[in-house]
């Protein structure tokens, strides 16, 4: 497995419009595409930036999009047994939402929900090794659970994933989870607790951040490609960030910061 074992490695959009998505993302990335046959009769499609790989995405299924459910961007940690990472977050008091299953010859994978909802995947790889680049404009830079329970939520993660979690010195609770192992940086991704304004009806969810060159000029590009922007740029640390929907409803957040502009 060429990614440490609990470490954040792949994302992908569940989407009701794959084509608009496209356009929006590449529009506002720079990616391309390949589609990707399925025994499902639908395709998956990889997201490359300058001829790496960062991300993919696919159709929503169709009982998803019959229930109401957003469009959404998902997280998946890489793990060395998606079966067995299933049976450990069942007994941390967790449930499965997708049982084990294998992708093709890309890998294994299980969707599981924390005590506070909020469903992560787990991706035991085998050709799929995960994105390709991280960090750099256009790609995964960071992943941030937003929970309504985060003190049950915390504990929940340290147990299937191994991950040891560090209060940040910022005038707010906002943790920073550390993969032991891996190598140089063991930073993993965050943990807080819901935002204020958020609707009381959201779930407890997993998010994610992309790096981009210039955060307010992304920003500005947002509504000319089809998106919203919920949260205008705003700063963090040496950097800044801000929040957006893509054309077909799904949220996700973006910055900029000096180890990726």
């Amino acid at each position: 497995m060429r990614l440490t074992h609990g470490t954040f490695g792949w994302v992908d959009l569940q989407t009701t419009d794959v084509a608009a998505a496209k356009e929006f993302y590449s529009g506002f990335f720079g990616w391309t595409y390949e589609d990707l046959p399925t025994p499902m009769g639908v395709d998956y499609t990889l997201c490359y930036l300058d001829g790496q790989m960062v991300s993919g995405m696919g159709p929503q299924p169709g009982d998803l999009t019959a229930a109401g459910a957003p469009c959404m961007w998902n997280s998946y940690v890489f793990v060395e047994d998606a079966d067995a990472t299933a049976a450990v977050a069942v007994a941390a008091g967790g449930s499965v939402v997708v049982p084990a299953m294998d992708v093709m010859e890309s890998g294994r994978m299980v969707m599981v929900a924390g005590p506070d909802g909020a469903v992560v995947g787990a991706w035991q790889p085998n050709e799929h090794q995960g994105a390709d680049v991280f960090n750099a404009p256009g790609a995964l830079t960071w992943n941030e659970l937003q929970s309504r329970d985060l003190g049950a939520a915390m504990p929940f993660l340290s147990e299937v994933f191994g991950w040891r979690w560090e209060r940040q010195p910022i005038d707010m609770d906002y943790y920073v989870a550390h993969v032991e192992g891996k190598p140089g940086d063991t930073t993993n991704c965050g943990a807080m607790h819901m935002p204020d304004g958020v609707p009381p009806e959201a779930p407890s969810m997993w998010v994610v951040y992309f790096a981009v060159g210039d955060c307010e000029a992304s920003a500005a590009a947002v509504s000319g490609l089809g998106g919203e922007l919920f949260m205008p740029p705003m700063e963090m640390g040496p950097g800044k960030f801000a929040g957006a929907t893509d054309p077909t409803g799904a949220m996700f957040f973006f910055g900029s910061f000096p180890d990726t502009a």
